[in-house]
Parts: structure tokens; C-alpha cells; sequence
């Protein structure tokens, strides 16, 4: 029986409290899980249902490639052809003794992470989430490779004259150039690798591996609309071959 001062009140309104609190609380620990859930789920749909590539009529022009690990993905073009010689752009990656049949590696993402994470044995949650946060600058990483004809992460290209000059042009508008235009080259990189100054941020819905299907987009190749991961990128590809 509730007493006069309105002890059985209190102790229901108390317990509805403790209740809603204990449901918001379960709510906001759940929604994070729910919308990484969706990221995922969104990110398999556009890899299974690209865009489509055009037809390419790339008889005669050079294979390019894009190359992709776990988690990133890089497009790779020759050092040099008809079209374009990057050692006016990239002369820490192009000394004058580069073999001519060599390529260049170009992948876009967090110039931090790219600088901290010489390999993926260095990659720190600190330096990821601050990535993914949009807290650093981005750079453009180019690194001169042996052509990949033989490794089995790397996946062949054929590209015509107009879709090498849309990757071309794709390249060159991610750089943040200097007054004088010039590309700006930023400490780190081991060997022939080099890291210059890049437009936009890295984050959840503009990653490394957006940018590249971004590249394979200009390039009227089969692509992913939202591209978060590096199978984003492979899977539209292969589809592309097999179809």
C-alpha cells in the first residue's frame, strides 16, 4: 500500500528512470556496431553491382595495373610512355638511371599513416583512427616498381589512349602543388619511394581506395560508386573480365 508522502510513486518513477537510462545506454553502444554493419553491407552492395566500364579499344598501348594488399589498393602506370615522362613531376622516384621499362606505384591516403607504417607490421590504432578522423594532410605516395606482369596482387589493365590520359589527369589533380606549381614532397619513404602534398582528407567515406576508383571511374573502367575498401576495387574488375 503506498504511503501517504508518496513513497510507492517515487519508487516507480525511480525505477522508469533506471529503465529509459539503461535503454539508452544499450542504444548507443549498439549503434556503432549497426552502422559499421550497414558501411559494410553498402560497401559489399556497390562491389557486386558496379558501374560499368566502357568498351576500350587498347590495342598497341601499354598495360597498366592496380595492385592491391588487404587493405589498400595502388594504381601502377609506366614511368614513362607516349603520353607522359613523370621525372619532370616525381624526380626523387625517376633518377636518370631508372630503367625505361620500369612503373610507378601511385596510391593517395593520410600522409601521416603513409609516413608511421612503413610496412603493415608498423600500423598503429592511434595513427588509423586518427586517419580515418581527417586530422592530417594527405599525400600522394609514388613509388617506382618493376613491371608487375608476374605478381599475383597486381591485376592487368587494358586501357586506351583516352583512359590513360584520364588517369594521367586524374594523378595530377590530386597533387596540391606549390605556387610555381611544382609538387611538393614531404619527408619519408624508403628507397624510390616519395610522398608529395595531396588534396582533400582522408576519412570513412574517402579513402585510398575510393581514390583509386576514382582513377578506374575517369578511366572508363568497371568501378565501384562508394569504394571503401581494396576488394571495392578488385571485385568490380574481375566482374568486369569474367562478364
Amino acid at each position: 500500500m503506498p504511503d501517504p508522502a508518496g513513497g510507492f510513486a517515487a519508487g516507480t518513477v525511480g525505477r522508469t528512470r533506471l529503465s529509459r537510462s539503461l535503454r539508452l545506454l544499450f542504444v548507443l553502444a549498439v549503434m556503432p556496431f549497426l552502422a559499421l554493419v550497414v558501411f559494410v553491407l553498402a560497401a559489399l552492395g556497390f562491389a557486386l553491382l558496379p558501374a560499368a566500364g566502357r568498351t576500350q579499344q587498347a590495342e598497341g598501348e601499354p598495360t597498366l595495373y592496380v595492385c592491391a594488399s588487404l587493405a589498400h589498393a595502388d594504381i601502377v602506370l609506366p614511368s614513362r610512355d607516349s603520353l607522359v615522362d613523370w621525372s619532370g613531376l616525381f624526380p626523387a622516384v625517376t633518377p636518370p638511371d631508372l630503367p625505361s621499362h620500369a612503373y610507378l606505384a601511385f596510391g593517395w591516403g593520410d600522409l601521416v599513416f603513409f609516413q608511421e607504417t612503413p610496412t603493415w607490421a608498423d600500423a598503429r590504432v592511434s595513427t588509423a583512427l586518427a586517419a580515418l578522423a581527417g586530422r592530417h594532410d594527405t599525400a600522394l605516395r609514388v613509388v617506382a616498381v618493376n613491371p608487375p606482369v608476374a605478381n599475383p596482387d597486381c591485376l592487368p589493365l587494358a586501357v586506351d589512349r583516352e583512359g590513360r590520359q584520364a588517369l594521367i589527369a586524374h594523378i595530377r589533380a590530386s597533387l596540391q602543388p606549390d605556387s610555381a606549381g611544382r609538387a611538393q614532397q614531404r619527408p619519408g619513404g624508403v628507397g624510390l619511394e616519395a610522398f608529395y602534398l595531396a588534396k582533400g582528407r582522408y576519412g570513412p567515406f574517402n579513402t585510398c581506395n575510393q581514390w583509386v576508383a576514382g582513377a578506374l571511374a575517369a578511366a572508363g573502367l568497371p568501378h565501384a560508386r562508394f569504394a571503401p575498401f581494396s576488394f571495392s576495387v578488385t571485385w568490380p574488375l574481375r566482374k568486369g573480365d569474367s562478364g
